[in-house]
């Protein structure tokens, strides 16, 4: 036989070839979808085909194993994607009465803080050193004035400075 000709059917394959037809109707059935039943069956046959098993007493009946099986596995892997999307749901939505209310803020406010983000930080970068270490460290890092100076080895008085020269420089960034 030459590389193109196709090997003649034996064993499993022919008598899936035999079956083909009785197997969709079968899973047709079962699924009530003709479409998913084509696809079970289409999978039946690779599993036949990578089996490597041998001698088959009742082919017909290991072929509806193996199509129940895939079934099964398919309406759990349906349960499971069920069950990750209402977490997800919950997760990311609020309920008002019947409505769902997605509390994530939209594209449009993602991007404007975003963009803020971007200014701010472009405003802090342009801020005298002195009063940005100041700011980042008590309005950032969230540390006391006290804090602040005992780190920098600074008085209280000239991180009230530094803070009081860092907003005055952040309201006029934004005030433009």
């Amino acid at each position: 036989m030459s590389g193109n000709t196709p090997r003649p059917a034996s064993g499993l394959a022919a008598a899936f070839l035999a079956n083909r037809e009785r197997l969709v109707r079968f899973f047709t059935s079962r699924t009530r979808d003709p479409h998913e039943a084509e696809d079970i069956v289409q999978e039946i046959y690779l599993r036949l085909d990578s089996a490597g098993t041998g001698p088959i007493a009742d082919p017909l009946g290991y072929m509806h194993r193996i199509g129940l099986n895939i079934v099964i596995d398919r309406m759990r892997e349906r349960q499971r994607r069920a069950r990750r999307e209402q977490d997800w749901s919950e997760a990311a939505t609020t309920r008002l009465g019947e409505d769902l209310v997605d509390e994530s803020p939209s594209q449009i406010a993602q991007l404007l803080a975003r963009e803020q983000h971007q200014r701010f930080a472009s405003a802090l970068e342009s801020m005298p050193p002195a009063a940005a270490r100041v700011f980042r460290m008590h309005r950032i890092e969230g540390l006391s004035h006290k804090d602040v100076a005992e780190r920098l080895g600074i008085s209280r008085k000239g991180v009230e400075k530094n803070m009081s020269t860092a907003l005055r420089h952040l309201a006029k960034e934004f005030a433009e």
